[in-house]
């Protein structure tokens, strides 16, 4: 058994998508010294670093993160390797259906653009997975979507609309084989969240 850990660390400034998405700040609070103990506080929005979107990120009144059933968060993925791929060349439709991708599981988009997470061309430049490859993964019944880039709004309204949350930001994909994994995703349980960073772990059976 291997467990890959798909996760960006959380530190001082992780990269955002928007400017006035709240910066993380993690400050020390109290030391040894004084305290006893080292506590840190953190300060982080809840679309940073490697998150999960609820439908409520982009759906006026729809479900929010601490609504989904905890089961969503541990199951069955299947791993498509899109890999090499070039800046901003879309995932089409036509490239899912050739992967023979499953029904009724979660699926995870590897790209390999996790690699350029904190530069300046993370954001601007990353291939997207287009909506009509999204629609086309609403009518496989897939009960949620990995990817180790961000996604465009027109995704986000197309799989959020279905109760499809969305794993944003992966990590560490370049070992993660093609194939069924077990994939553990758990978000942060924030009351009323809009969405929440979370631990993703992606375990293969050797």
């Amino acid at each position: 058994m291997r467990v890959f850990d798909l996760t960006h660390p959380i530190g001082n400034n992780l990269p955002v998508y928007f400017p006035w998405h709240p910066a993380t700040m993690l400050e020390q609070t109290a030391n040894y010294k004084d305290n006893l103990c080292v506590v840190h506080r953190l300060s982080i929005g809840t679309h940073s670093g490697t998150h999960i979107d609820a439908p409520s990120h982009v759906l006026e009144g729809g479900p929010t993160m601490d609504k989904y059933d905890p089961s969503l968060w541990f199951m069955h993925a299947q791993v498509v390797d899109f890999t090499p791929r070039e800046p901003s060349r879309g995932i089409s439709a036509e490239e899912f259906r050739a992967m023979n991708i499953h029904e009724g599981i979660g699926v995870i988009v590897k790209t390999g653009w996790d690699v350029h997470f904190g530069s300046v061309d993370y954001y601007k430049t990353y291939p997207p997975i287009t909506n009509e490859a999204a629609e086309f993964l609403v009518s496989k019944r897939i009960k949620l979507l990995a990817a180790d880039t961000p996604f465009k709004l027109d995704v986000h309204y197309t799989m959020l609309r279905e109760g499809i949350p969305l794993v944003t930001n992966l990590n560490n994909m370049k070992d993660l084989p093609a194939g069924m994994v077990k994939l553990i995703a758990a978000p942060l349980l924030i009351k009323n969240g809009d969405g929440a960073p979370a631990r993703v772990l992606a375990v293969v059976e050797d």
